[in-house]
């Protein structure tokens, strides 16, 4: 017990930076936006129908649709990537071998640089020396070189009381990208779901000290995330907070993270909030199925997918011009410029879609999200 407790404080200093990174803006120009997609990609390990289908709701399919989508999104500079599941740190399915969306996104990166002429660094962290089963882990592309990363495992109530070891965690992982505007944090997670006891009172004997009795585990896990953003994030730094937070507008979690002074860049932009009788403007509730992915059906009804902003403290401190192009650069104010959901319509990129030999509707059981932020003179 003593062991779950220190192991749901874990900071890990470092994680795995996958691809080499390039420490000049050769590509940089004047008034370079800062783009960022956010998705939850549904691992399928546990869609249903496993008689018709152990290939995890079409993966391979829908990770190809993901590449065909960013390409039409012009190649964010940042994507923020949740339940990236890894063959070596997660259980069968049905009997079958997983497939690893890790490998599968690896593949597509070569494809996405002869497109969008730039290699994506890959940051990961698998975390199977902190829990048994890892299957909800983060993962951020980013265009431009990575300064530093970070990973923080968050409260959770599954453990083996036997071994005293987590059978599942939550985490944070944090990059900081040297972009041509300035440095920027960027935070990527996944919060505690009905399937992980997200609404249960923090336990009383083992509720970390950033949180109270009276928490949940999610609402745990948000102060959790806020206190380590706080701790890692360069103050004169653009921050950017996104992922599946399972949480709606009204909740506890998302007014925290407001009342923090963090922006919700879907209705900073100007988007509608979610509308549950059309499914407008919302990102989950469709159910993780074959049938759902296959089906051009919104079946959205809530949003619970978020990429939160947080301006610098001084506001003035991006460079609205870049320095390989003028003597000085000239300090201007970011502003969140435009927003909205991503892979919010059924798949584009084909007359029909459907069940095999059709492609799949979805890339995911979520619509994801997309920001773009601006430096302004």
């Amino acid at each position: 017990m003593k062991v779950r407790t220190y192991l749901a404080m874990i900071v890990l200093p470092a994680a795995i930076a996958l691809a080499s990174c390039d420490s000049s803006h050769t590509q940089a120009a004047l008034n370079t936006p800062l783009t960022l997609v956010n998705l939850n990609l549904l691992h399928g390990f546990d869609c249903d129908s496993p008689e018709i289908d152990t290939q995890q709701c079409r993966i391979r399919e829908r990770i190809a649709l993901l590449a065909d989508s960013l390409v039409a999104a012009q190649c964010p500079d940042l994507i923020t990537l949740q339940e990236v599941i890894n063959s070596d740190f997660a259980p069968t399915a049905q009997g079958q071998p997983v497939v690893s969306i890790l490998t599968l996104i690896e593949a597509q990166l070569l494809n996405l640089e002869a497109v969008c002429g730039f290699r994506y660094k890959m940051v990961y962290q698998p975390l199977l020396a902190v829990a048994i089963s890892e299957v909800d882990e983060e993962l951020i592309l980013s265009r431009y070189p990575v300064l530093q990363t970070g990973t923080r495992v968050l409260y959770g109530p599954l453990y083996n009381e036997v071994t005293g070891t987590l059978v599942f965690a939550r985490h944070v992982l944090h990059a900081r990208i040297d972009h041509p505007s300035g440095e920027v944090d960027v935070y990527n997670t996944h919060l505690a779901s009905g399937s992980d006891f997200a609404t249960r009172l923090c336990d009383r004997d083992f509720c970390p000290t950033e949180c109270r009795n009276s928490d949940t585990v999610r609402a745990c896990q948000t102060s959790q995330l806020m206190l380590y953003v706080e701790q890692t994030r360069g103050q004169q730094n653009l921050a950017l907070i996104a992922g599946d937070f399972n949480a709606d507008p009204q909740s506890s979690e998302y007014q925290s993270i407001i009342n923090h002074g963090w922006l919700d860049s879907h209705l900073a932009a100007g988007e509608d909030e979610c509308n549950s009788a059309t499914g407008r403007g919302c990102t989950s509730g469709r159910r993780a199925s074959l049938q759902a992915i296959e089906s051009p059906a919104l079946n959205v009804t809530v949003r619970i997918d978020y990429i939160f902003v947080a301006l610098p403290s001084d506001n003035t401190v991006c460079n609205a011009s870049n320095p390989l192009v003028q003597p000085q650069s000239i300090a201007g104010a970011y502003a969140i410029e435009s927003a909205g959901l991503f892979a919010g319509e059924p798949n584009s990129f084909n007359q029909a879609c459907g069940s095999a030999p059709r492609p799949p509707c979805w890339i995911s059981n979520h619509s994801g999200n997309h920001a773009r932020v601006v430096c302004k003179r």
